[in-house]
């Protein structure tokens, strides 16, 4: 029988990378993020990530690509908060009033499958 070490969970919950619901459940739902990142990401950031939509051409400065190395290495808090929260200076805005707990987990999950 295998045995949770929850010594290690605890620290990252702590540390603020795995939000409490994600690291008690173990349940983020990639596909489900796909289809959340299709209606509200993808008009900027593309189909795959990577910033090169259509819309995203005429912003300044372009969306982050996803899938580059920069925003991969940014912890689940971080990325967390520019969903939720927006960044100034750019044309993502905060999604706080749009997503819940769940579905932000749900896209977390589906936008750390695009590592290249």
């Amino acid at each position: 029988m295998r045995t949770r070490s929850w010594g290690g969970v605890a620290l990252l919950v702590l540390a603020g990378i795995v939000p409490l619901n994600v690291a008690l459940s173990g349940q983020a739902n990639p596909e489900a993020g796909k289809k959340i990142y299709a209606a509200s990401c993808q008009n900027c950031h593309g189909a795959t990530g990577k910033g090169d939509s259509e819309m995203g051409a005429y912003l300044s400065p372009p969306p982050a690509d996803l899938t580059a190395k920069p925003t991969q290495a940014k912890t689940d808090a971080q990325l967390r908060k520019v969903i939720l929260e927006g960044r100034t200076g750019t044309a993502m805005t905060g999604y706080a009033a749009s997503f819940s707990g769940a579905q932000v987990d749900d896209l977390l999950a589906y936008i750390r499958s695009l590592q290249p």
